[in-house]
């Protein structure tokens, strides 16, 4: 008697615990995506899927320092959107971590993935660095040097002739 209730308890243990946790038929995945076609329905009606939405349009804000924004290549292929977004990434952390002509800024970027994406590609990138700047407290100070780290961060980039998208990815 006590494995048998034992073998019920975990059961209902596991079935509380993953509450949620699975979706039915035209419910939401957890991932926001819907798990299959609803019932009565055929494709035609179903919304879009988030592959199927064009991209939000738009400019990234570009950061105050000597770097310029690279020019767009003239035409778009997967290994000039690699390079594109490589050299976009690189000059934005710079410019983040340059704070004046005594900037020693170091930095190394690399692209994760790429893919082709609606009109443009879709890029992974992310830059690891920091920057020292020498300043002077006063006329009779003694210089100090601060210190600016950019941990890895990792970005998703949409590029085409139109846009420059920028997004935080976690991981």
């Amino acid at each position: 008697m006590i494995e048998r209730r034992t073998f019920f308890t975990a059961v209902l243990v596991v079935a509380l615990a993953t509450a949620g946790c699975v979706s039915g038929p035209g419910q939401q995945a957890t991932d926001g995506t819907a798990d299959e076609t609803p019932a009565g329905t055929d494709s035609a009606t179903v919304p879009p899927t988030d592959t199927d939405v064009p991209r939000q349009s738009g400019e990234v804000e570009w950061p105050d320092g000597p770097k310029e924004r690279p020019d767009r290549p003239d035409e778009w292929s997967e290994s000039a959107a690699r390079e594109f977004v490589k050299t976009h990434e690189y000059r934005y952390a710079y410019n983040s971590l340059w704070y004046g002509d005594a900037s020693d800024v170091n930095l190394e970027c690399e692209v994760h993935s790429s893919s082709p994406a609606g009109d443009g590609y879709e890029v992974v990138v992310s830059c690891t660095g920091y920057s020292n700047t020498q300043t002077v407290v006063d006329e009779g100070g003694t210089p100090v040097e601060m210190h600016a780290d950019w941990f890895t961060q990792t970005f998703t980039y949409y590029v085409d002739d139109d846009s420059i998208v920028r997004e935080r990815t976690d991981g």
